[in-house]
């Protein structure tokens, strides 16, 4: 169970910033444990990835391969985007190289030149089809700022004919991923959130998307969160401001059954007939 949730704060007159919000749980089967790991791991002095997958060690090699392929590349968006579908790509080759190639001492790149020719037909179309099985199962949600200190979010993920494909989210200015997307993404609409909110109140409304995620989809309670101004290294605030924030939402924010709403609904004696 996972909540990545990341927006952008981009007020006239102010520096824009990154808010981001997740949870801290690991699922292991039968098993689970919150407090147990940070789903936020930087790629570039302006650029962090948020991970969503059955197995994050996956999402570590892919965010590695990012970082190799980013350095001494210009800081624009599109070289972000590259790199990592690159990086994800690359990495779905040696899955698929290690899952089913490896034992006929074939590569990728030996397998489409020359695997018909090594092979008979039934051999080539089982490993063909064995390929198509393995699958990373990461979903990432991208943000950071451009050589201009733009900010910018954007998801990577693998899509059903076992590509990478990428969507980019600056003009809506939020995207969740996890099993608490929807209910995430849904506050934040409800809440108004735009790119034009101020820091604070996107810290809010953040915070408020990931709280409801707990109760809707099972995610950890456990929450990191993680703001960035351009070229900041790390996000200071002071000691218990998330559980301020949670008290706060519980009393007043939390969506609940107004009292004696109930009653009123009986006057009018609603019934289907």
């Amino acid at each position: 169970m996972t909540i990545c949730i990341a927006a952008i704060s981009h007020v006239y007159g102010e520096d824009p910033c990154l808010v981001t919000a997740s949870d801290q749980m690991v699922n292991g089967g039968i098993i689970s444990a919150d407090r147990v790991t940070i789903k936020v791991e930087p790629f570039h002095n302006d650029w962090f990835a948020m991970m969503s997958a059955d197995d994050l060690t996956q999402c570590t090699a892919i965010i590695e391969k990012a970082r190799e392929y980013f350095t001494g590349r210009v800081n624009k968006l599109a070289t972000a985007r590259a790199v990592f579908k690159r990086a994800y790509s690359q990495h779905l080759v040696e899955m698929r190289e290690d899952g089913a190639l490896i034992g006929y001492g074939l590569s990728m790149k030996g397998f489409l030149k020359d695997g018909r020719k090594k092979l008979s037909e039934r051999m080539y179309e089982s490993i063909r089809k064995q390929m198509e099985e393995v699958k990373a199962g990461c979903t990432f949600l991208v943000a950071g700022f451009d050589l201009l200190g733009l900010p910018h979010i954007f998801e990577v993920s693998e899509n059903k004919d076992g590509g990478v494909t990428d969507h980019v989210y600056d003009n809506v200015g939020f995207c969740a991923i996890g099993s608490g997307q929807y209910i995430a993404e849904t506050i934040l609409y409800s809440l108004g959130q735009t790119t034009h909110r101020d820091f604070h109140q996107t810290l809010f409304n953040v915070c408020a998307a990931k709280f409801m995620a707990e109760k809707a989809s099972g995610v950890g309670k456990a929450t990191c969160v993680y703001c960035k101004k351009r070229g900041s290294s790390a996000f200071a605030h002071a000691s218990g401001m998330v559980e301020k924030i949670r008290e706060e939402w519980d009393k007043k924010g939390c969506p609940r059954v107004p009292e004696g709403i109930v009653a009123q609904i009986q006057i009018y004696n609603p019934r289907c007939e």
